[in-house]
């Protein structure tokens, strides 16, 4: 029987705590909330003694759904899971919690949280004692120096109330030195700005469009830093993540799922060091069947009204997913190559999305990996396709090695002919993004 609660609508922290807690957990899909906290509580098949709720819901849902189950299920212990941001004491006097656990918290910090405000329950008669089963038993551990009151952090006490403050894993004792993460939020938008979405595509797999939309994302950062928004949009094995040494927290799975609340969707970004925002691709490819195309398409709507640009990665070919990108699209970047198929399939492509009517109004084509020993001229190509390219990038092996080193070329080498090519498609959209040598990446090259 279950004895703990998750509504939430990030399904890979739900993935996390049923990993953790097993038989023992009940979650329920945060969306149910529209409905009112009364029809969310009857999908609930047992009686929950511990509720976690979030992360990515709001304060009015955590407020509306606490009191509920606490009306419901007197003596529940409730965490709220979010971070530790500046309104947390908003959140803290506006409802009756128990605890505040960063989502980011480690395996051991979460487990035991839950297990020690179980126990401060039932010491305090809120609850009545559960018998463990004996694989079930659990030392009685000292207090984890992550937790403190929530007093401590000069929010006005509740009664006997903990909270998590720090991530840091437990018994590691260099934690205390390390600065607590900073949350870095979009810049503001001015309501006059034109905003931009550009969708980048390509036909087939292999075409580099993944390092054109991270170069591109890049460049236009100079400009416009924290005002740019990469999307890997590629749902099932997108890997921009990768390509830019991060690791994220969130990914498009939470953010597609976070509705207009753009409070909530602010703390979903990944931030890269060249200042823009990156929405990785879900962790594992079960988790796109919950991205329809729909909510895809609703999101990078959503995404326009916080930035300046947003630059979306896509699917090879012309799925759902590339499709919605399209239709939401300002910009349409088209990466092909000099081979034959690959320059059939984007006239293809061209032809497909004329019928439909969703070709974007600003067309870029790009040709990648031009090198003479192909066989093939620019105007060969052009003929084949039926259209002018705009950007030719040379085939240059200071693009595998910028991409090895998680660094995007541009600012991996400005005199790089790849790189040029790639500066000259960021100015075809911003004709300010001239090239910065204070940007290039500074490591020392192995022969």
């Amino acid at each position: 029987m279950s004895r703990y609660l998750l509504i939430s609508r990030s399904a890979e922290y739900e993935t996390r705590l049923r990993r953790l807690l097993r038989s023992k957990l009940e979650a329920l899909p945060g969306e149910y909330l529209a409905f009112g906290p009364d029809e969310t509580l009857a999908q609930l098949r047992g009686s929950p003694r511990v509720a976690l709720l979030g992360p990515l819901l709001n304060f009015a849902e955590s407020k509306a759904i606490a009191s509920a189950l606490q009306e419901r299920h007197p003596g529940i212990g409730l965490i709220v899971v979010r971070e530790q941001r500046s309104d947390l004491e908003d959140w803290v006097d506006g409802m009756a919690i128990h605890a505040v656990l960063s989502p980011e918290a480690t395996d051991q910090t979460t487990v035991d949280l839950i297990s020690r405000l179980e126990e401060w329950l039932v010491s305090h008669g809120k609850l009545t004692p559960v018998r463990e089963e004996p694989e079930e038993e659990q030392s009685q551990a000292e207090p984890d120096a992550d937790v403190t009151g929530l007093g401590e952090f000069g929010l006005g006490a509740i009664d006997d109330s903990i909270a998590l403050e720090s991530t840091a894993s437990e018994g590691d004792s260099d934690a205390e030195d390390e600065p607590a993460d900073t949350l870095i939020l979009p810049a503001p938008l001015d309501e006059h700005v034109r905003t931009e979405v550009i969708a980048v595509v390509a036909p087939k797999g292999g075409q580099g469009k993944t390092t054109t939309a991270i170069n591109l994302a890049t460049g236009l950062a100079e400009v416009a830093p924290n005002s740019v928004v990469l999307v890997d949009a590629d749902v099932q094995f997108g890997d921009i993540a990768h390509a830019l040494n991060l690791d994220p927290h969130y990914s498009l799975a939470d953010v597609a799922s976070a509705g207009d609340d753009e409070m909530a969707l602010k703390a979903l970004f990944s931030h890269h060091e060249d200042d823009f925002f990156v929405v990785p691709a879900p962790p594992s490819p079960e988790l796109a069947d919950d991205i329809d195309a729909r909510a895809l398409g609703s999101m990078l709507r959503n995404l326009s009204t916080m930035f300046r640009y947003v630059v979306v990665d896509t699917t090879p070919g012309l799925g759902e997913h590339a499709l919605a990108a399209l239709e939401n699209a300002t910009d349409g970047v088209f990466v092909t190559n000099m081979t034959v198929p690959s320059l059939r399939a984007l006239r293809k492509e061209f032809e497909l999305l004329l019928d439909l009517d969703i070709l974007p109004s600003n067309r870029h084509i790009v040709m990648n990996f031009m090198d003479k020993s192909s066989g093939l001229l620019q105007k060969d190509a052009e003929e084949i396709m039926g259209a002018k390219v705009d950007v030719v990038v040379p085939r240059s092996g200071a693009v595998v090695f910028a991409s090895n080193q998680g660094v995007p070329v541009i600012h991996h080498d400005v005199r790089d002919p790849a790189a040029k090519a790639l500066r000259e498609l960021v100015q075809r959209i911003e004709p300010s993004a001239a090239p910065s040598r204070r940007r290039i990446h500074r490591k020392t090259r192995t022969p």
